[in-house]
C-alpha cells in the first residue's frame, strides 16, 4: 500500500509503502510519530466513524451507487444483495481516499491540539498493489449482523449475511417487519455494514502503543463510574491515541482468558498469539504478567520466574513496564490482520533487550500482524538487516542459534519489510537497492564521539 503525504507538521512531502513490517528512522521533530498517528486515525476506528457519520449526513465527497440500489431494493421488496468483491473493487480505493480526505477536519481534535494547523494537509492512498489481497480477504469474510430495537426478539427487522468463501452481501427481513423501521435506519444499517468490511479489510484494527505506556500503565484500574470519570477527566485533553491506549488497558483488566479462549474456537489463529505473550513473558520480561484484584481496583502485578513474591507495577524495571502493554494486547485483545503501532519500542531496554525485542516483532509479523514502529535504535536497524539476510538462507533451523531467541520464526523477508528515514521534511528509503542503510541519521553521532575523545587527550595531559 503506498502512501502520499503533504504538509504534516515537519513533513512537506513523504511518500511511504506500507508493509507487514514498517519502520520510521531519523532524528527527533522530523514527523515520524504525526505520520503514523495520521495514518493510525485514518485506518482506525476514529476513521472510520468520522466517514460513516459524514456519509449519513450526506457530506461526503464520494457516491457509491451500489449501496443506493441495494437500498432501494430493500425498501420495495425486503431484501437486497451486493457482490461484495466486485464493490471492493470499484470502490476500496475511492472509500478510503474519502476517508483521508476528512482527516484535515478532525486531526486537531484526534491529536489534541488547537495550535497546529490541519488545513492544507493532504493524503492519497494507492491500493493497487494490494488489491489482489484485499478482495481475497473480502471473500474470505464472515458476515452475521442483526438489527433489532428488542434484545429478546428472536426475528430481527433487519439481517445481514455473507458466508466465507462466498462474494455476496445479503440483507434481508421477514415478513412486514421492515416496515417498522424508519428509513434512515435501514441506510444506516446497510451503509455500516459495508463501509466496516471495505475499513476492515485494509486492517481490522488498529492499535497504539505510545511513548507514555509506562506511565499509565503503572496506574491501578478503578472499576467504579466514579474511578472511570475520575480517569477521563484527568486525561482531558490527551491525544486521543494515548487515550485509546488507556481504554485498551482497562478492556484486557476486564477480559477472562475463558472470555478469549471462546474466541479461539471461532478462530483458532487467535492462540498463537497467547503462545507469543507467553513467550515474550517468559524469554524477555523473565516473569509472568497479571491482574489482580485490590478492593475496588484492578492492578497490575508483575512475578519474576525465580520469586514468588508479586511486585506492583510502579516496583518493576523500566523494561518490565515497556513491554507489559504488549503482553497484554496479544494475550487479551489481537486478532489476525490487525496493525499495531509502537512508538520507539527500544524506549528504556538495555541493547541486548532491543536486539529481543527486533527479533519478536519479526515473530509478530509471521503470525499474521501489520507491525509499524518508530526507532533511534541502531541497534533495531541493524540487527533487522541480519533478519532480512537470515531468511534468505536454506539452513535456517542451524543459524538460529546465531541470535538472541533462537527462533526462526523471527526472520523475515526482505519483501515484507520497509524502512524510511525521515529528513529535511520528506522521506527517503532508508536502505539502497542491495540493502545497504543509509547510516546517517545514526552515523555522525558516532563520528561526532569518535572525533571529540581524541581531541581532549592533549587538553587533558
Amino acid at each position: 500500500m503506498k502512501i502520499n503525504i503533504c504538509n504534516l507538521g515537519p513533513i512537506n512531502t513523504a511518500s511511504i509503502e506500507l508493509k507487514p513490517l514498517t519502520v520510521f528512522i531519523g532524528e527527533n521533530n522530523t514527523g515520524k510519530t504525526w505520520v503514523a498517528y495520521t495514518l493510525s486515525a485514518i485506518f482506525g476506528e476514529t476513521g472510520f466513524n468520522k466517514y460513516l457519520k459524514t456519509y449519513m449526513e450526506g457530506k461526503a465527497t464520494e457516491t457509491y451507487p451500489p449501496l443506493d440500489n441495494a437500498l432501494s431494493q430493500l425498501l420495495t421488496e425486503g431484501n437486497a444483495q451486493i457482490d461484495l468483491v466486485q464493490f471492493a473493487s470499484d470502490y476500496a480505493q475511492a472509500y478510503i481516499n474519502d476517508v483521508a480526505r476528512l482527516a484535515p477536519r478532525w486531526m486537531p481534535t484526534f491529536m489534541a491540539t488547537a495550535r497546529m494547523n490541519f488545513d492544507n494537509l493532504q493524503v492519497h492512498i494507492n491500493l493497487a498493489d494490494t488489491q489482489t489481497a484485499l478482495l481475497d480477504k473480502i471473500t474470505r469474510m464472515q458476515v452475521e449482523q442483526k438489527l433489532s430495537f428488542d434484545s429478546h426478539r428472536q426475528t430481527a427487522l433487519l439481517n445481514a449475511l455473507k458466508e466465507s468463501g462466498k462474494p455476496t452481501l445479503y440483507f434481508y427481513s421477514e415478513g412486514e417487519l421492515l416496515q417498522k423501521l424508519p428509513q434512515r435506519a435501514v441506510k444506516q444499517f446497510i451503509t455500516t455494514q459495508l463501509f466496516q468490511i471495505l475499513h476492515q479489510s485494509l486492517y481490522s484494527n488498529v492499535s497504539i502503543l505510545p511513548t507514555e505506556r509506562t506511565g499509565f500503565i503503572s496506574s491501578p484500574l478503578n472499576l467504579t463510574e466514579e474511578g472511570r470519570l475520575a480517569s477521563k477527566n484527568f486525561l482531558g485533553k490527551t491525544a486521543l491515541p494515548v487515550k485509546r491506549f488507556v481504554e485498551m488497558i482497562a478492556i484486557t483488566a476486564n477480559t477472562s482468558l475463558a472470555e478469549r479462549n471462546e474466541q479461539i474456537t471461532d478462530n483458532p489463529k487467535i492462540s498463537a498469539y497467547l503462545k507469543l505473550a507467553e513467550f515474550l513473558e517468559t524469554e524477555i520480561l523473565r516473569g509472568t504478567v497479571c491482574f489482580e484484584t485490590v478492593g475496588l481496583h484492578q492492578e497490575l502485578v508483575f512475578q519474576p520466574l525465580d520469586n514468588k513474591q508479586k511486585l506492583e507495577m510502579s516496583a518493576v524495571s523500566a523494561m518490565v513496564k515497556e513491554l507489559a502493554p504488549l503482553v497484554l494486547y496479544l494475550r487479551y485483545l489481537v486478532e489476525p490482520n490487525e496493525w499495531i503501532i509502537i512508538d520507539e519500542p527500544e524506549m528504556n531496554l538495555h541493547p541486548a533487550v532491543q536486539i529481543e525485542v527486533i527479533e519478536f516483532l519479526g515473530m509478530l509479523v509471521n503470525a499474521g500482524l501489520q507491525v509499524l514502529i518508530t526507532t533511534h535504535s541502531p541497534y533495531v536497524v541493524d540487527h533487522l538487516i541480519n533478519l532480512i539476510t537470515a531468511a534468505k538462507q536454506d539452513n535456517k533451523e542451524k543459524i538460529k542459534e546465531l541470535f538472541y531467541l533462537e527462533q526462526a520464526n523471527a526472520f523475515i523477508s526482505q519483501e515484507q519489510v520497509s524502512v524510511y528515514l525521515f529528513n529535511e521534511g520528506t522521506t527517503s528509503n532508508a536502505f539502497d537497492d542491495e540493502w545497504v542503510i543509509d547510516w546517517s541519521t545514526f552515523g555522525d553521532v558516532s563520528s561526532d564521539v569518535a572525533r571529540i575523545y581524541p581531541q581532549l587527550l592533549p587538553a587533558i595531559n
